[in-house]
């Protein structure tokens, strides 16, 4: 895992473009702290720089930037490619000789010999990349197909007259002189409604970020910049659907079962130390299972727990590593651990973030980077399988809800808002002996106001937004309403048959890269760790998406057919585990450990001038929620997380 950044300045605009190299290198060093390097190409006035984490061949072979044998292509690379043992020695076949073992030259072999557009076919992995072709005189930014791994770009000075800067981090791109910190309040809506900033928006106006399984190219000539899909997610879930799997179920479980030990053996290629994180979770537990049976050491696995019984995963945990024989470690996310890190993350995540979960993703990275180098998560397996609540219970809610009169809907809403948040906690808690595995649910009340929501929607637009966005009472934005990227996508919803696989396709393409993906990426490399996600492999997401809908939710319950995997590994007791979700005490925490950092933040000059926001009415919503009103949490965050990020950063606007 590495840190990549660089620019174009076919204008001259740069006195000392080594200079400004290593200044946006050193912005990375997290991401790469084993070693830099950096290249200036004068003819084509193009600079390459690179922070290196060194997990596949450790030797100077491996050093990066890298310029191929032909000495055509000059390369940046941040991810891995797991099947590049395979393709090397296909290529070496032909008569290519390898300096090292690294994967980042089987990548610019691979490319050399086969063209781009096949080449990029054939990888299976992580990654972004910078590569100069300096035969046509352009530049490619190519991003792997699901967004795993992060890269921005921006025209600084005009577009196609100025500087074409790219980093893996928008802090890099800021040290580029010129560059105007002028926030976008698109992106910022988006940022309020959802607690990240979506689609391919940015914080910074002119900045923008390289679509999943695109590449934008840059012609070094003129500034010509076009961009290319070259894994086309959309094409991919409805020709899965339209060509659905036809095995019974022990088949499809065998097919899966198969497809997982492939990919599993890939990812645990490394040359360093490699973990594997651990929740109560199937997802996780499905990977750590996998990876363990195909270790000879035991592999050690790490978990992050609280104080809150309600949110701590750790029993759970401990429950599953037993019955895996995994050398399990465990931390506590403790109130100083809270305050530490709280004053960090504006800086570590470069554009406003409010998913609170970021918190013990940071905590407990760092604890497994003092005893390894990579990790093995189970992010994705939600999107991928159809594991998340409203997948299990609003896809067939919606269908239900939909055939009823408007009246009827509205009544029943109202009929739930009888009851506050906190009575309905109470009323499902006193019941939750009674309850199914998936209806046992944290923040109960939470939930069934959103589902009130969802009840009273006119379209299923609608009723998605009411199930993922967290901010719904807007009254203090000025703008009175939020006007952000949607991650509903209407050429998906014509073409995806039911509700449930257009729920999971928005999840995949909007959720899961704007907020899971950015969190894990960025509290990862803020320790200097690489995570790597199995379950995100795209072999494994294009033959989820062919898996007819009885094998995703059966029985009133998510992942269906990687549950039936995972019974292969584990007892049934880990199988019988709730869903809880990577979700946190953030309510608790905010009345307690950090509750005067939020209140110094929330009325801060940062808020208090702010031209978005109603000063007197966020001020308004932190008092009531100081006295315990209930249902404004989230929103308070991301005023929160905003102040912090405008202290930090100081937009001009």
């Amino acid at each position: 895992m590495c840190g990549i950044a660089g620019f174009v300045d076919s204008r001259h605009a740069i006195d000392q473009p080594s200079t400004l190299l290593q200044a946006m290198q050193a912005c990375l060093v997290h991401r790469g702290p084993d070693g830099s390097g950096v290249l200036w190409h004068n003819h084509d006035s193009i600079g390459l720089a690179h922070t290196r984490l060194s997990v596949i061949d450790t030797s100077t072979a491996g050093h990066q930037p890298m310029v191929s044998a032909s000495a055509r292509y000059a390369m940046v690379l941040n991810g891995e490619v797991y099947n590049a043992p395979t393709l090397a020695n296909e290529l070496k076949e032909s008569g290519v000789t390898f300096r090292g073992h690294s994967d980042t030259e089987v990548v610019l072999e691979a490319i050399d010999a086969w063209g781009l557009h096949k080449a990029l076919q054939r990888f299976a992995g992580m990654f972004a990349m910078a590569i100069h072709d300096r035969t046509e005189r352009c530049l490619y930014l190519i991003r792997d197909r699901l967004g795993i791994k992060p890269l921005h770009y921006a025209w600084i000075g005009g577009e196609a007259h100025g500087v074409f800067a790219f980093a893996s981090e928008l802090k890099a791109i800021l040290k580029v002189p010129g560059f105007e910190r002028q926030m976008d309040e698109r992106a910022l809506a988006g940022f309020f409604s959802h607690g990240c900033v979506t689609g391919c928006d940015c914080i910074w106006r002119g900045v923008s970020k390289v679509s999943p399984g695109h590449w934008v190219r840059v012609a070094l000539t003129d500034g010509a910049t076009s961009t290319y899909c070259y894994w086309d997610a959309l094409e991919i879930a409805a020709n899965g659907v339209q060509n659905p799997l036809r095995a019974t179920d022990p088949e499809a479980e065998q097919q899966l079962d198969d497809l997982l030990r492939q990919v599993m053996g890939e990812h645990l290629q490394s040359d360093v130390p490699l973990a594997a994180f651990l929740s109560g979770g199937v997802d996780s537990a499905a990977v750590a299972s996998l990876a363990a049976a195909a270790t000879v050491a035991p592999l050690r696995a790490f978990t992050v727990g609280f104080d809150d019984p309600a949110f701590d995963e750790r029993p759970a945990a401990r429950s599953t590593a037993a019955a895996l024989g995994l050398q399990w470690m465990e931390c506590q996310a403790t109130q100083s651990d809270l305050l530490a890190c709280v004053s960090e993350l504006s800086n570590i995540f470069d554009e406003p973030f409010a998913d609170a979960s970021q918190i013990p993703t940071l905590v407990v990275s760092r604890l497994m980077r003092t005893h390894a180098t990579v990790a093995l998560s189970g992010d994705g397996g939600d999107e991928v399988f159809g594991g998340y609540h409203r997948h299990v219970h609003a896809a067939g809610g919606w269908n239900t809800a939909r055939s009823m009169p408007h009246s009827l809907r509205h009544l029943i809403a109202g009929g739930v808002h009888l009851l506050s948040r906190h009575g309905w906690d109470a009323l499902l808690s006193s019941m939750r002996p009674l309850l199914p595995n998936s209806l046992r649910l944290n923040q109960a009340g939470d939930r069934v106001y959103k589902w009130a929501a969802m009840l009273q929607s006119g379209s299923e637009r609608e009723a998605y937004g009411q199930v993922t966005a967290i901010c719904h009472d807007v009254a203090w934005l000025h703008a009175g309403r939020l006007n952000g990227a949607s991650w509903w996508n209407d050429n998906a919803a014509a073409r995806l048959p039911d509700f449930l696989r257009r729920l999971q396709f928005m999840d995949q393409t909007g959720y899961l890269v704007d907020d899971v993906l950015v969190k894990v990426d960025r509290a990862s490399m803020a320790a200097s760790l690489e995570v790597r996600v199995p379950l995100l492999d795209h072999r494994v997401v294009e033959f989820a998406w062919s898996l007819p809908a009885r094998m995703k939710v059966r029985g009133g319950r998510g992942k269906w057919l990687l549950r039936q995997v995972l019974r292969r590994h584990v007892p049934e007791s880990v199988m019988a585990q709730p869903k809880r979700g990577f979700s946190v005490p953030l309510e608790k925490w905010l009345r307690g450990p950090l509750r005067s950092w939020a209140g110094d933040l929330v009325s801060s000059s940062a808020i208090r001038h702010d031209a978005m926001l109603d000063a007197m009415h966020v001020q308004r919503l932190w008092n009531d929620f100081c006295h315990g009103q209930r249902g404004a949490t989230n929103a308070l965050w991301c005023v929160v997380m905003y102040a912090a990020w405008k202290q930090s950063w100081n937009p001009s606007k």
